[in-house]
């Protein structure tokens, strides 16, 4: 019965909101949102200036490639360096929580990690 339960896993921030649901939903929820929001402070990729409210929460890794909808698989980007991480070979990962971003090889053959300084302030 369990298995075609559709049992959804969530974890609760300390004020109750969602913070992980897991994979039964893509979208993010405003818990999640409101977090990214407080940690990533705007778009996250290097040098943009974009303010939170104009920018789309990103799965880093594809919910359609098995990601989680949470914040450890979350990062705010503008729609520009949204569509340039889903077109380009640039990567985004999280490192001691601060999203950190690789350029394609043909960019930068030392793959040197880059980070936006709003979100290191």
């Amino acid at each position: 019965l369990a298995c075609n339960a559709g049992i959804i896993p969530l974890l609760l921030g300390s004020q109750g909101q969602p913070m992980d649901i897991g994979r039964k939903t893509r979208t993010f929820p405003a818990g999640i949102r409101r977090t990214l929001v407080a940690r990533d402070r705007g778009c996250a990729f290097p040098g943009c200036g974009r303010p939170p409210r104009h920018c789309d929460a990103h799965h880093i890794k594809h919910w359609a490639n098995g990601g989680d909808t949470s914040v450890d698989n979350a990062v705010l980007l503008c729609r520009h360096h949204h569509t340039l991480i889903h077109q380009s070979r640039w990567e985004v990962k999280l490192v001691n929580g601060i999203p950190t971003f690789y350029a394609p090889d043909w960019l930068d053959p030392l793959r040197k990690p880059r980070r936006n300084p709003i979100n290191t302030a």
